[in-house]
């Protein structure tokens, strides 16, 4: 038997076919002009964790001020924003309009989640930090259902739940060994975790609004009106937290070279997953998410001889699968009708013709 396409393929379906084929070369193009940001993201999104590690004294503390770094990062991410604009022939004239304040929203987000990224760190390791992270999969999901209103396939609600399991799975030795002491601090590390998540999902999510609201605006220009709140923020933080000792020490007291390595991260970080929201979405960011926790696993073994458990293995594989399922794209059109050839074709009889009395003979040969 052989099988071939079905004869004499309509008009429409090969047209349709040829638009499916052009809309395909679009998506690869579009995906390879979004890779370099999401690679410098998954880059600088698996160093953060490490140097907040690395700048830590050898009690575990950090002798600088998190939210004077936090501040510092504003200000660098500011810097390099103006820079670019001037550099770049945008086209798009700039207006300082109402929309301004808009930017506040998401500023404020982040700048309560950047400062408890530096708690969340005192309580749980980096790559345990990785992986409780992915459950910014789960609130974006939920969150663009809620406010959005996208459409999640089954396969994409399986995924969150097979990451739910994942995270869960990350905290079995700490639920089963250990003083009442360390559980205690990893239940806060783990609250504190999932409060960042949704924050996380929640400012990722109103910032690709803005973002793509205007699609023409220059994304250093957008990002400087969303930099500057995040001064104004940090700078309240600062005096409201640390008032005292930056009047009387300075808002580099503290700083060692780990520090400004932790400072200079942050900063670009933000700018890619900045840009990686205005070209690409969410749902890449978070995908980037998880493959830095997998390079941070492999990292961290090096730099903290840590010896990954079986439980912390199969929940990065179950993690990242989840990852990569929740980003598959199912193609619902239907597939092309194939014909079986199986020698001379015959027309159907009717049911009722191969019942009947009267149902013709086969013609006799002369």
């Amino acid at each position: 038997l052989s099988e071939s396409p079905a004869r004499g393929e309509p008009a429409a379906e090969k047209a349709s076919r040829l638009s499916a084929g052009r809309a395909a070369e679009r998506l690869v193009a579009g995906a390879m002009r979004q890779m370099p940001y999401i690679l410098a993201g998954v880059f600088l999104m698996t160093l953060q964790p490490i140097l907040v590690t690395l700048s830590q004294n050898a009690s575990g503390k950090l002798d600088y001020s998190p939210i004077s770094s936090t501040l510092l990062s504003e200000v660098f991410k500011i810097a390099i924003s103006f820079s670019m604009l001037v550099a770049s022939p945008s086209t798009t004239p700039i207006h300082v309009t109402s929309e301004v304040v808009q930017y506040s929203v998401p500023a404020f987000i982040y700048f309560v989640n950047n400062n408890l990224v530096f708690a969340i760190l005192s309580h749980v390791d980096a790559t345990t930090f990785q992986l409780l992270s992915q459950l910014k999969t789960v609130f974006t999901g939920l969150l663009f259902r809620i406010f959005l209103s996208r459409h999640l396939s089954i396969y994409q609600y399986i995924a969150i739940v097979q990451l739910a399991c994942g995270t869960a799975t990350s905290q079995i030795p700490k639920c089963t060994a250990g003083s009442h002491t360390s559980g205690s601090s990893s239940l806060w590390g783990v609250t504190l975790s999932i409060i960042s998540c949704l924050l996380s999902a929640f400012g990722g999510i109103y910032s690709e609004k803005l973002l793509k609201d205007k699609p023409k605006d220059s994304i250093h220009w957008q990002n400087i009106q969303l930099y500057t709140w995040g001064i104004l923020f940090n700078l309240l933080g600062v005096f409201m937290m640390d008032g005292s000792a930056v009047l009387r020490q300075g808002p580099l007291v503290g700083f060692n070279g780990w520090a400004w390595t932790v400072v200079i991260n942050n900063a670009l970080n933000g700018l890619a997953i900045s840009a990686i929201l205005k070209f690409a979405d969410n749902i890449a960011r978070v995908y980037a998410h998880a493959c830095a926790m997998l390079v941070t696993m492999v990292l961290s073994i090096y730099l903290f001889g840590q010896s990954p458990s079986p439980q912390l293995l199969i929940a990065i594989i179950t993690v990242a699968a989840s990852a990569v399922q929740y980003n598959v794209k199912v193609d619902p059109s239907p597939q092309p009708e194939h014909r079986v050839d199986i020698g001379p074709e015959y027309e159907p009889v009717p049911v009722s013709e191969s019942i009947s009395p009267t149902a013709r003979k086969p013609a006799e040969r002369g």
